[in-house]
């Protein structure tokens, strides 16, 4: 560590901004930051986390021991911005806003940064760090400019019993758990709070980044364990959504109107899911086809099979299947849970590989466009968190119920880079159809909309 601070007492431009220390503080490698003898002590500790200043000039650098369970209070940053690098462990960031007229308090955007990752804080944030381990400590090192000799003049928020406070140079964390003495000033009952399922609609999902972005695996591993949690409840809380039943009944319509012209003797359901909606296709058709299907999650695969079709657990991409050996593949409500662009277009291939020439192939992605949707919010997530650095791609964002512990990834697509991808791999474009999810759910809409999910009919051409 001391090698590291030598090199930026002597490198460090007189001037400098949020960009450049962002630069720096990721150029970092763990395994050449040696914190022997840096991080405090946390014995006997269970409430609060130690603190131990390293720099002080050009700018901050301070090391902070947390011991599993304990967070920081919800503190406001003003005047001053940095970075903060996480060394072992997790940290869990939960950002607010604060309305100083209406003396309300409500909970924004929480992520989680694991070991190697990097956090921006700019100045003007309210938020508060977390370790979320039960078990484990966390280690992370802040950059911060101007430095902060001490904490004098931030203000804490307790979100639980709507205490202010305002710290002084006494203050030794941003925490509530330190001595009456560190205040300037304590008011009760100084505000509400409005958490986050409260807020946007009552949407029973909120965004999640996971930085860095995790390996492919992990996340197959995750969107595995997250359908499996839900495979009982699945068709009920799919119906029980009044968007989402009337936005996969269009789908629905759709392609077994397709099917009925069709007449295909055998069809692949990637992400069949219970079954549910394959059967409702097939009904709707009025055709007598073999059903088969793929999913990732056990628990899918038995209640698909159930509804009497051949389901077979496993990644797409992973498992093996027949040459030109159907007539059509349905991929729906699960394309954008691929990792990557490398694994999306790997996955239409194999797709364009098992149709038969003159098969359909049928995929709904999530619109990036969409105002109504995650699009861009992902997009403002990605610029905001330099997101780019940590392995995402454009599109791309992490998702958890409220109240559930288990993270879904989720890709999202423009409509010009879901066409020049299926064409990439071979696919001749059949139409595009735009459905209502959000807003005016279930409706085919025109494609000079920017609402609405896309769901696109592909074929692959006889030569």
């Amino acid at each position: 560590m001391q090698a590291l601070i030598e090199t930026i007492r002597k490198t460090t431009p007189e001037r400098f901004d949020f960009d450049w220390l962002g630069r720096l503080v990721r150029s970092i490698k763990l395994e050449d930051l040696d914190l022997r003898g840096c991080i405090p002590s946390i014995e006997g500790m269970t409430t609060n986390y130690a603190r131990n200043i390293l720099l002080l000039n050009p700018f901050e650098i301070v090391v902070l021991h947390w011991p599993p369970g304990v967070e920081s209070a919800i503190h406001h940053h003003e005047g001053f911005w940095g970075y903060v690098l996480c060394v072992q462990g997790e940290v869990e960031n939960v950002e607010y806003t604060y309305d100083k007229e209406r003396r309300e308090l409500r909970e924004g955007q929480a992520l989680r940064v694991r070991a190697g990752g990097v956090l921006p804080e700019p100045d003007g944030t309210i938020h508060k760090i977390v370790n979320p381990s039960a078990n484990q400590p966390l280690v992370t090192v802040h950059f911060y400019a101007p430095a902060l000799d001490t904490l004098d003049g931030m203000v804490l928020f307790d979100a639980e019993n709507g205490w202010l406070g305002e710290l002084n140079e006494k203050a030794t964390t941003a925490s509530f758990e330190q001595d009456p003495a560190g205040f300037r000033r304590l008011e009760k009952d100084a505000f509400t709070f409005v958490p986050i399922s409260e807020m946007r609609g009552n949407r029973t999902h909120r965004l999640y980044p996971l930085i860095p972005k995790p390996k492919s695996l992990e996340i197959l591993h995750s969107i595995s364990a997250y359908y499996s949690e839900q495979a009982e409840t699945y068709d009920h809380l799919d119906q029980g959504s009044e968007k989402r039943r009337a936005y996969t009944n269009s789908i629905n319509g759709i392609i077994a109107a397709d099917f009925g012209e069709l007449n295909p003797s055998r069809v692949l359901h990637i992400a069949c899911g219970t079954g549910r909606r394959p059967l409702d296709i097939q009904t709707r058709s009025r055709r007598n086809y073999k059903m088969e299907g793929v999913d990732i999650s056990l628990g899918m695969v038995q209640a698909a099979k159930e509804r009497g079709l051949d389901a077979r657990i496993g990644h797409w991409n992973e498992i093996d299947v027949e040459k030109s050996a159907f007539d059509a593949i349905t991929f729906l409500y699960a394309f954008g849970h691929i990792p990557n662009i490398v694994e999306r277009s790997k996955s239409l291939k194999k797709v364009f590989t098992a149709l038969r020439p003159g098969g359909k192939f049928y995929v709904d992605v999530f619109n990036l466009e969409n105002p109504n949707e995650w699009g861009p919010e992902a997009l403002n997530l990605f610029e905001e968190l330099e997101l780019g650095n940590e392995g995402y791609e454009r599109g791309d964002l992490f998702y958890k119920r409220h109240g559930g512990e288990t993270v879904a990834f989720l890709h999202y697509c423009s409509k010009q880079g879901i066409i020049d991808l299926l064409e990439s791999c071979g696919f001749t474009i059949v139409h595009v159809h735009r459905i209502g999810y959000v807003d005016r759910p279930g409706e085919c809409l025109g494609m000079e909309e920017e609402c609405g999910n896309l769901l696109l009919v592909a074929e692959k051409p006889y030569t």
